[in-house]
Formats: C-alpha cells, structure tokens, sequence
C-alpha cells in the first residue's frame, strides 16, 4: 500500500499512485569496510551504507545506471553512513538521464515522493571523493609542512589514511560520476564539520564529473578542496550551508552550475577561499585559486534578510562569466584585500552576469551600495566594460515548493539572450547564446530530485512531460493518498464553501501526462471529505484543484 500524506502550499499532488521500480534481487548491507578489488553494485539491488565505506588506492567500485543507495541514520558520528573514494581509488558511477544514481536515506520511500519533506537534511553523510592533484595548503600543520602538501578530510581521523588528498598529479583520474542524484544528507561529524553533498579533494582533471545533484544537504551542496576537476551540468538545491564553496587552490573549469535555496534554511551563494586562513599580499600560496566557470544561475532564499551572495576571500581568484544571481535579499559580493590584488590585475574577473534581488540594511536594494558589500567590489559594477548588470533576469518561474512551477530558463524578452561573452576554445566550454545555466532546454528536469519531487515544472525537459496547466490547485492543509490492489482511497482537508475536482493524469516516464477530471465535484465541509477511485491497474498521477 501506498500512503502518501504531505502538507501543500498552493499545490497539487504530483505523485505516481502506481509508481513502481524493477524487483530487487537483494538488499544489500554494506557496513563499515572497504571495497576489495573491483566490485560491481547492480541496479537489481539496494545498497544501503552502514558507517564509512572505502574504495581504497588500487580498487574501483562500479555502479550500474539506476542503481540506489542507501545511507542508514546512525547517531554516532562514528557511524555515519558516507561513501568515500581514496586517494588512487576509483569510482565508475556512470547514470543516464532516464536511469540515474541515486544516493539516500535509508527513510526515503523512492516509491513515495511525499514520504520525507523537501527539505528535510542531514538522515545521512554524502559521497566524497579524494584525489592526488595539488593543493596549495592545508589545515592539517603536518600537512602543510610536506612537499607535496596534503590536508585530512574536515573532521575525520588523520590516522586513516583513506581521509587524507593530495599530491602532484593534476591529471589525476578518479573515475566517472555522471547522472548521480545525492539526496537528503550532510550528517554532523562533529561541531561546524559535516559532510557535503558532494566533496571533492584534490580531484584532478582526469576525472568526469557532469549531471550531478546535491539535494537537501546539511552543509554545503558541492565543496572543491583544491585539485582541477572540471565539472558541468551541476545543481545544488535546498542546502543548509553554501550553494557552491571553494577552497585550498581549487583550478578547474566549469560550465552549467544551477542552484537554489529554500527560505527556511540557507547560508551564502558562494563561499570562495583560495588558501587556508591567513593569505599574505606577495606571498600567496600555489597554486592559485583561479577557477572558472561559465552559465551559472543561483537563486537565493528570498527569505528577508537574506544573506550575501558572492564571499571572495584569502586570495581566491574566481572568473565567473554568463552568469545569473537573483533574489538573495542580501549583499551582493564581498571581495577582501587579499582578493582584491587578483582583481586588479587580472586574474579574478566577474564579468557579463546578470545581478537582481539584493539588498543592503533594507535601505538600500538593486543598487551599487546593495551589490557592492566592500570597496573592492565597487569596480565590478562601476567599470561597465565587465558588464555586470543590475536588472530582472526574467526567469520563468523562481518557486521552491513542490507546486511544479520552478522554472529557470530565461523569458523570451529576458536581457540573459544575447549576453554571453564568446566561450574559451580547447573543446570543453559549450558555446551559447545567453546567460545563465539554461536557455530553452532545462538538462535537470528529468533525473534530479527537483524533478521527481515535482518542483521543477517540467518545461523545456529533455523528455518532454506536460506543465501544471488549467485551474490553480488547491490549499488543502493535508492530502492523503492509499491505496490497495486497484482501490485508491483520497481524502483531503476541505474549506467550506470550495468546490473540488479530483483530476488524474497517466503516467509517463515518472511524470504526469494529460491532466482530466475523474468522477463529478465535491463540495467542501470545513471537514476532511474523501472519494474512492479505481484505477485498473493503469499507472496514473491524482491531484486535486478548485472549481
């Protein structure tokens, strides 16, 4: 049976009463140990994590499209359920965009979308990933002290050598990540050191990383500790601390980053550090933290006061081109003198973004006092020749519930068309015509959690799939939904006065296709009514709008 009961705002349930997965051969516990060799896990199994599992130097772990793991919620930060790739190690976590990966709690009913709410944190750790490519300091005083530099993963023993990244290879290959969805995770280690969505140490650029999500995350989404990893096609979405952090001479190129906070919960845009604490004018530490990254979009809480957007600090020397930020109700950038010599000559640019929904002491909002946190940021907005750009983006839809209405892609008359500066050459970079991580295609829709929780509208999916379309659905303060054998059983909490249609639509590729009304109104009470439906064993989605 099927029991879905979720809180709405302004919303319909966009659930599959029949959803169904492959049968499981097996469930398989993984407890506290290494992978040993080269080890398949098999999209006919659920994996579920016990404590810290290694894929040490010289083993590789494979893990088939639409495979799903779980994490189990361990209270003991000793115990925390967290996948780990060790220096030498490879992971080979290759998805596809109908079939991704999946890492989550061991309480996510994958079958229930409405099971845990969408921005519950912190059930387990993350996935890390650490490599043998440079840093340019460390934490760690032995660490820092060594030739080559190496730091111990943040709140995990140094004792352990499977904690502990860097080395001298920026070619360095960690494997394949690619379509993996990591959910509802970020477990504390210890005070103010949790695991991100995805952390990556010393990662070099031999390694592929694209199509990856970072969901409902304790900490941040995605943390880069030094390394080259190139990375595209990233989302980072409802997490507690950072959307995008950098840090320890973080060098890679990126393309397509998209990511949006929830109001409840939320910290900085981007944190971006380029060495350890303590950067010295003339005697900064290499490499340098000179990342790239074109297309970004980030959309901050909304929540008044937000917080700021861009913090630049210790040196870091981040270029970010063709880019969106909007609604962080916040300051925009704030760039320390250290930073500030990186962008005076050259090596720290900001260029050809869009900036909207930023404040300052309330008094001050979309304008140079509000963007511009410290004088070094002034030139960003002062200097038009860098085209930085106070104005709407005109984003199709900003919506952080599960309303299926987020849509990021830019309007037709949004100035995001028209204002991208040319793409470096070498083959990496994509070429396009407009700002920010979208244009008329929105690449996550399909296989991210923003999609299957039904806050991305669909529009614009790679596998087309209807947008919420007709009457406005309605407010109930709970919904529920179950089901036995063909029988659905809905019942929800009605206004009296409303009129209520119950609507079903048939279920193709995970999504509603084709809403319709099924069977006549209901009148409201001011009490819980409820209708049965037969569905005859055809898969179909319900919701439920007002007349």
């Amino acid at each position: 049976m099927i029991n879905i009961k979720k809180s709405l705002i302004f919303a319909s349930l966009c659930v599959a009463s029949m959803a169904t997965r492959p049968a499981l051969a097996d469930t398989i516990d993984v407890f506290n140990a290494d992978i040993v060799g080269n080890v398949t896990w098999f999209a006919t199994n659920e994996y579920i994590l016990n404590g810290f599992v290694y894929v040490e130097t010289n083993e590789s772990l494979t893990i088939e499209a639409g495979t799903v793991i779980k994490g189990a919620t361990n209270a003991s930060p000793a115990t925390i359920a967290a996948l780990v790739v060790a220096r030498g190690g490879k992971i080979f976590a290759n998805g596809t965009c109908q079939k991704p990966i999946i890492f989550t709690s061991i309480l996510d009913d994958l079958l229930d979308p409405g099971d845990l709410g969408i921005y519950q944190r912190g059930l387990w750790g993350g996935v890390v990933i650490l490599g043998n490519a440079r840093i340019n300091s460390a934490g760690n005083a032995a660490g820092n002290a060594s030739d080559p530099k190496y730091e111990v993963y943040e709140g995990l023993s140094v004792t352990n050598i499977n904690h502990i990244y860097g080395g001298t290879n920026d070619n360095d290959n960690s494997g394949v990540f690619r379509y993996v969805s990591i959910r509802h995770g970020g477990k504390i280690l210890e005070s103010n050191k949790e695991i991100n969505g995805l952390s990556l140490g010393a990662v070099g650029r031999g390694t592929l990383i694209e199509f990856v999500e970072a969901y409902a995350i304790q900490d941040d989404g995605f943390e880069f500790f030094g390394g080259t990893v190139n990375t595209k096609h990233l989302v980072s979405a409802f997490n507690d601390d950072e959307i995008y952090d950098a840090d320890l001479g973080y060098s890679g190129k990126n393309q397509f980053w998209f990511g949006i906070q929830e109001p409840g919960a939320f910290d900085l845009g981007m944190e971006i550090n380029g060495e350890v604490s303590g950067a010295v004018a003339g005697a900064f530490r290499t490499p340098i933290g000179a990342w790239e990254a074109y297309n970004v979009t980030l959309i901050g809480s909304g929540a008044n006061p937000g917080k700021l957007g861009l913090r630049i600090r210790e040196a870091a020397a981040p270029s970010i081109y063709n880019s969106i930020f909007q609604g962080f109700n916040g300051p925009g950038v704030n760039i320390d003198p250290t930073s500030a010599i990186n962008l005076t000559n050259g090596t720290f640019n900001l260029c050809n973004n869009l900036w909207f929904g930023f404040t300052k002491n309330t008094t001050n909002v979309n304008n140079l006092a509000a963007l511009a946190d410290t004088t070094p940021a002034e030139v960003l907005f002062t200097d038009t020749a860098r085209s930085n750009i106070i104005t709407s983006p005109l984003l199709r839809g900003v919506f952080r519930t599960a309303i299926g209405r987020l849509d990021p892609r830019p309007q037709a008359a949004s100035p995001a068309w028209g204002l991208a500066r040319p793409v470096p050459g070498g083959g990496f970079y994509e070429t396009t015509d407009y700002a920010g991580a979208f244009g008329n295609e929105n690449w996550a829709a399909d296989w991210t959690a923003l999609g299957k929780y039904c806050v991305f509208s669909g529009a614009g999916a790679r596998i087309p799939r209807a947008t919420p379309t007709g009457p406005p659905p309605c407010t109930p303060a709970m919904l529920s939904i179950e089901r036995t054998g063909n029988a659905v059983h809905i019942s929800w909490q009605s206004a009296n006065g409303t009129t209520y249609q119950v609507q079903s639509a048939l279920n193709l590729n995970g999504m509603a296709i084709g809403w319709a009304n099924d069977g006549g109104t209901v009148n409201g009470t001011g009490g819980f009514v409820s209708v049965n439906r037969n569905i005859g064993g055809v898969e179909k989605y319900f919701r439920v709008v007002c007349q």
